[in-house]
């Protein structure tokens, strides 16, 4: 196997491939491990595939993986003679020095491997560029899924001890508890929503769902926002609903308090122009990027991630919402292909040990409901979002018939001013937690700044079983 145009062999090992399917035949704890890491075609040399299908395949039966098994086996396949017959099955096991270090003969393997699928891949990226069969966009989307997904293999699967595990979680309790109280995760900025969850973990998908026009969208920027200033974290949002114009607007009266509505209507009055001067000024260095567009795929936005990440560092991730993330590839259902965007962006959260918030629609289930309260079954188009995320978190604006249910009838509710009007309760409902519990609390939503806000402090907060 030689390499592209130029007279270059692909990178390899013939030692390492040796050593590491001689230790497999010696040892059948070797076996199990290697197995676990590497595919057939990462072995450069056909025999040597041949030879590792083999053993792999009698260790998933439960046979013996021994010289004199794995023999046979080619024998009865009418493969012994390709690979060199029994005598280079010796030669194999003669080549091993030592069985306890089968990992790192795999390793060894694997590298390799790595490398050709790079050099692979990039001579398919420069044919792609050459032959202009495709736009520079398509190019680029191809490009980014055959790296990544190379890139993928580099993370691997592993066992580890559970002594080194032990002294992880131990090392983290402590320090927890050297905080006193302080949170763990990012601070939302929202006092009972940080109490219940302990912030924004790392790592973790959070899920944020409600019916069109409670304030998904207006919840997340309040959160960005106080991510940004106060804790000092980079914030990227991937918007594929609302325009970066429009999140700006949003973003700036949110935090000046200047009626949005009016806003847009250009009748703003002059002490609201200051104050979005003054916005201006205070939000210009907030580090949080942008990324509008209606058509984004998850490779696209692991990749635009990613790159934040390795230039400004990154804190969380926001995107709104899930259900028009564009799938990575055509499933039979809409539910498989909504399936596979939590799950990549669960992957996300894991891979770059930041928090995830996926804003999610709910499924119109919920409208015919009394109440209209939502439930984890409303999560719209497939129940992996719930089993994804770690955190699901609905928003629900109470109607006037719950509260009548209350004891208020309409008629008798006093008459409220127009301010007290723009001004609605928003219950939020922490529906899954892993790590804490599920419970129910008031905030505040304004909808004239589109800004969320904690309520008294004496607020009712009810525990679910």
């Amino acid at each position: 196997m030689v390499a592209t145009g130029v007279e270059r062999v692909m990178p390899h090992s013939i030692d390492a491939e040796q050593a590491v399917l001689g230790a497999m035949m010696i040892d059948r704890e070797a076996t199990a491990q290697v197995t676990t890491m590497l595919e057939p075609d990462d072995f450069y040399f056909e025999h040597h595939r041949i030879i590792y299908e083999i053993i792999r395949k009698l260790y998933e039966r439960g046979a013996s993986t021994d010289m004199v098994t794995v023999v046979e086996e080619l024998r009865r396949l009418n493969l012994l003679d390709s690979i060199g017959g029994a005598l280079y099955i010796g030669t194999l096991i003669e080549s091993c020095p030592a069985t306890v270090s089968a990992i790192d003969y795999a390793r060894i393997v694997m590298e390799k491997s790595i490398l050709r699928k790079l050099i692979n891949a990039a001579s398919s990226i420069a044919n792609w560029a050459y032959e202009q069969h495709e736009d520079a966009d398509t190019i680029i989307d191809r490009a980014e899924a055959a790296i990544l997904g190379i890139g993928q293999r580099r993370l691997g699967c592993r066992y580890e001890p559970l002594q080194g595990l032990l002294k992880d979680a131990w090392e983290r309790i402590e320090r927890h508890y050297s905080l006193g109280g302080v949170l763990t995760g990012l601070s939302t900025g929202f006092r009972l929503l940080d109490y219940w969850t302990g912030g924004l973990q790392p790592s973790e998908l959070i899920v944020v769902a409600a019916r069109p026009g409670v304030g998904k969208t207006s919840f997340a920027l309040c959160i960005a926002l106080n991510v940004a200033l106060r804790e000092k974290q980079v914030v990227v949002i991937f918007s594929l609903e609302m325009s970066k114009q429009e999140l700006i607007q949003r973003m700036l009266c949110t935090y000046a308090l200047v009626n949005l509505h009016q806003m847009r209507r250009t009748s703003i009055q002059d002490e609201d122009l200051e104050r979005l001067a003054r916005a201006c000024e205070d939000l210009y260095n907030a580090p949080i990027y942008i990324v509008d567009s209606a058509d984004l795929s998850p490779f696209e936005i692991r990749s635009l991630s990613r790159r934040l990440k390795a230039e400004r560092g990154l804190g969380l991730v926001i995107v709104d919402y899930l259900q028009l993330v564009r799938p990575p590839r055509k499933a039979d259902t809409r539910a498989q292909e909504v399936a596979e965007v939590a799950r990549s962006l669960k992957l996300l959260a894991r891979e770059l040990n930041v928090p995830v918030m996926a804003l999610s629609q709910l499924s119109r289930a919920v409208e015919h409901r009394p109440g209209r309260r939502p439930i984890l079954a409303d999560l719209r188009d497939s129940g992996a979002i719930e089993a994804e995320a770690d955190v699901v978190i609905f928003l629900h604006k109470e109607e006037d018939e719950e509260r009548t249910g209350r004891g208020r009838s309409k008629k008798e509710k006093p008459e409220e001013t127009k301010e007290q009007q723009e001004v609605v309760d928003i219950e939020v409902f922490i529906a899954k937690q892993r790590s804490g519990p599920t419970t129910r609390f008031t905030m505040k939503f304004d909808k004239r700044y589109t800004r969320f806000a904690d309520v008294a402090p004496d607020m009712e907060i009810s525990p679910q079983p």
